[in-house]
């Protein structure tokens, strides 16, 4: 189990500064940043794996959630339309739900 969040730590300190700096890459490159935050949580910060993982999906969520909202009212530079393509996001992300869902589901069964 993870000691008290108040005060924080030393490697709590660290972890923080490297999950900040990996998403701050990760928000950069386009990814969401899990695969820098699980090892982050595991090795710098002292979670067990079984904590480490919803913890880094919901950093991920929530560094997603603040990319939409920072890139929803930008332009593109050099057409008059939005930065972000939403016809592109409707096609794309059913698929991606579905997906993930039939993943999760042989990942049950087998």
């Amino acid at each position: 189990s993870h000691p008290p969040l108040f005060p924080l730590s030393l490697s709590d300190k660290y972890g923080l500064v490297c999950a900040t700096a990996g998403l701050i890459l990760a928000a950069g490159g386009g990814i969401g940043g899990g695969g820098m935050l699980v090892p982050i949580y595991i090795l710098v910060m002292g979670f067990a794996p079984k904590q480490a993982i919803p913890l880094s999906n919901v950093t991920v969520f929530g560094g997603a959630c603040a990319n939409c909202l920072l890139n929803f009212p930008k332009r593109h530079p050099l057409a008059d339309r939005p930065l972000v393509d939403w016809d592109l996001i409707l096609v794309m992300e059913p698929l991606t739900i579905a997906g993930a869902l039939v993943g999760a589901f042989l990942n049950k069964v087998l």
